[in-house]
Parts: C-alpha cells; sequence; structure tokens
C-alpha cells in the first residue's frame, strides 16, 4: 500500500519526486471549471469549498479567428471543434515554431506535431492533422523582442491585462490618468521612466532563469506564445502577454513570472509568503483572455521563490470588466477620435478620475482572493517545501 504524504513535504534536492510532480499534476485537477451557466456563476462567487467540476454548460472554443481562414469544407467536415484544434494544438512535448501575429484571436506559437486532441463536452476525439495544414492557418509571423518599437505599437492599441490594475484605479496619485495619456497622446516607451525601467529590466534579464527553476521544482513544461487577443469580437481590445503556457486546453493553466525588484535591492528580495493583491487583475485578466482555469504565480528571487496558485472567478471578471470598459469605451476612444479630429481640448476632456466608484470594491475583492489563493511551494536556498 502506498505511504501517505504528510500535509508538508520538504525536499533538499532541485528536483521533484514522483510524490511532489504528483502534488502538482492532482493540484491542477482540483480546480474549479466554471463555465457560463448560472450554477456555474454562483459557485464561482461562494468561493471557498469543494471544487467541482459542472459540464451542463455549452463549449466555447477558445478562438473564432482562424475559423474564416479554413476552407469551407474543413469548417462542415469538422464543426465547432476545429476552432480548438488550431487555436490551441499542441501535444505534450511538441515544439513550438516562432510566434505569429493575429490582430483579431489568440496568437499561438506554431505546433509542429501532427496528433491533436480537442475535448468537447459529450466527445473525445482524436483528429490528425498535417503541420502544413496548422502553419496554413496562421497570421503573418512577429518575432518582436519585448519593448521593442513593434512591441510598443502592437501593445498601444491594446488594453493589456499588466496594466488592469492600474486603469481600476489601484494606485496613488495620477497613474490612471499616465495611462490613459499614454494610450491617447503618447507612445508608452516615452512614458516609462528611470526606476520603472530599471525594474522592468531586471525582470526581463531574470525572467529565462526563473522559468527554468519553475520547471525543475514542478516537473511541468512550459510553452511560450505571442501576444494574445480575446477570441470574442467585442473583447478585442484587451490583450494579454503571459510568461508560458502549462499543458493544452482545456485543462492547462498559465504561468506567470514574476522578480521582485525589492524597491532597488534586488539582492536582498525574499519570496513572498501571501500573493500579493495587485496581481490579480492581471492574472484573472490572462485567465479570460486565454479561457483558462488557473494560474501558477511564481514569485522569484536570487534567494528563493514560491508558487501560488490563482483559480478564475467569473464574478471577479464580471465586476472588473465594467470599470476597463468605461476606461476603454468612455475614456481612451473617444479622445482618440476627438485627437485625429484636431480637436486636442476635447480629447483632454475625456481624461478620467483618479479613482473609479467601484474601485474599492474591486481592491476589497482582489485582497480576498489573494488571500485565499493557495501557497504551493516555498524554496528558500535551495530547500524546497510543498505544501498541501
Amino acid at each position: 500500500m502506498r505511504a501517505i504524504l504528510p500535509h508538508r513535504v520538504a525536499l533538499s534536492s532541485p528536483f521533484p519526486s514522483t510524490d511532489a510532480l504528483h502534488l502538482f499534476v492532482r493540484a491542477a485537477l482540483r480546480k474549479e471549471v466554471a463555465f457560463a451557466s448560472p450554477r456555474s456563476a454562483a459557485a464561482a462567487r461562494g468561493g471557498a469549498g469543494r471544487r467541482t467540476r459542472h459540464t451542463d454548460s455549452p463549449w466555447r472554443p477558445p478562438v473564432y479567428g482562424f475559423l474564416r481562414t479554413l476552407q469551407p469544407s474543413l469548417i462542415a467536415n469538422f464543426d465547432r471543434p476545429v476552432a480548438s484544434i488550431m487555436s490551441h494544438s499542441c501535444v505534450g512535448h511538441a515544439k513550438f515554431l516562432p510566434s505569429k501575429r493575429n490582430r483579431e484571436g489568440y496568437i499561438p506559437r506554431t505546433c509542429t506535431a501532427s496528433s491533436l486532441q480537442v475535448y468537447p463536452p459529450s466527445l473525445r476525439t482524436t483528429f490528425c492533422i498535417s503541420s502544413a495544414l496548422v502553419a496554413s492557418v496562421q497570421p503573418t509571423s512577429s518575432d518582436a523582442p519585448q519593448r521593442s518599437a513593434e512591441w510598443f505599437a502592437l501593445r498601444r492599441d491594446k488594453l493589456t491585462t499588466s496594466t488592469f490594475s492600474t486603469a481600476l484605479g489601484f494606485w496613488k496619485g495620477n497613474r490612471r490618468s499616465e495611462l490613459w495619456y499614454q494610450k491617447v497622446f503618447a507612445p508608452e516607451a516615452d512614458m516609462i521612466e528611470a526606476p520603472a525601467r530599471a525594474a522592468m529590466d531586471w525582470g526581463v534579464f531574470n525572467e529565462p532563469a526563473a522559468i527554468e527553476r519553475y520547471k525543475s521544482i514542478t516537473g511541468r513544461d512550459v510553452s511560450s506564445l505571442g501576444f494574445a487577443i480575446h477570441a470574442e469580437a467585442s473583447y478585442i481590445w484587451l490583450g494579454a502577454s503571459p510568461d508560458g503556457l502549462l499543458g493544452c486546453y482545456p485543462d492547462g493553466g498559465i504561468l506567470e513570472v514574476k522578480c521582485p525588484y525589492n524597491k532597488g535591492k534586488p539582492e536582498l528580495a525574499l519570496p513572498w509568503q501571501i500573493m500579493p493583491y495587485y496581481y490579480m487583475p492581471q492574472v484573472q485578466g490572462q485567465m479570460e483572455i486565454m479561457n483558462r482555469d488557473w494560474v501558477d504565480l511564481y514569485c522569484w528571487t536570487p534567494n528563493g521563490s514560491s508558487i501560488f496558485r490563482v483559480y478564475r472567478d467569473r464574478a471577479y471578471w464580471d465586476l472588473m470588466h465594467r470599470i476597463l470598459h468605461e476606461f476603454w469605451w468612455g475614456s481612451v476612444v473617444p479622445a482618440r477620435e476627438a485627437l485625429l479630429l484636431g480637436r486636442e481640448a476635447d480629447a483632454r476632456a475625456y481624461e478620467p478620475k483618479r479613482k473609479h466608484q467601484l474601485t474599492g470594491l474591486v481592491i476589497g475583492t482582489s485582497r480576498k482572493l489573494a488571500a485565499d489563493a493557495r501557497l504551493l511551494c516555498r524554496d528558500i536556498g535551495g530547500h524546497i517545501e510543498f505544501f498541501r
């Protein structure tokens, strides 16, 4: 009979044991799979309690944009599952080609595998399609480096998840107005101040090492992707650039890496013990845009790391979306239109207030969700401790 693991498992080796890997696999399966049914929405609002899987809701493929590029005969033959095949085509250890840019849908990296699986609620079927067919539905390639002119241009016309907390009014001062000004008047690259740029450079420089450390701790494969845009036409003004994908749709998750700059002293930083609430809008936005149900938020420092599991909360997204929609369509878009007509004074009249009337409610909800985020493991000086 297999021995039962204690509540806390401490490992000195940087590589996970079979039981440690089992912990991470089982943790992903205990998520709440919330579809757009009233019952699942109520469950999401409930928060605590045993996570259950509901299958009474209609299955929604994650991306629709690729259907427009398929031949009619293929659409007729495969019907709705085709969207899932093309947009999230991936197999266990498949290698990914350079990212492709698509301004109307999700932008994965092209999968080189030919045997792909799709999981509608009532059907589990394996389709075999050639890699040439997969490549044929990909848009024009774009390998723009981070913080390059092209990268900033792609983000400029979208409200990205990394700015959600600012658009929601989380921060003191004029940061909400500054974000609005960036989107209306000035290129984003020109608005980054020296301290913020130093923190960004620190994160970009250490992200590859952080991802490798995450992989060695969890035993998971991490696949990369390009810029992602919400699949539904009414939401294509929202974008995300998560640091990695974990597994395949619909059971896979997202990896988001943070390398704290620690107020200019990153070498003294220690990994978080509790998830910072101000990252909740970003990870919940990523789950909505990518149509995935969980995120591993990984905090990496030179002195150790920690992993938090965050689950999708649709009620929180609905609340957050109200403010984001008003910020974009009530302030950014009309100001841009006025500016195009040469009416700069009229454009400035659309500058948003520092706080939205719902900002306090979103912050309070974010704090609660962050406190409920599960600490999966903590690594201090190479000593790894897992938590159940």
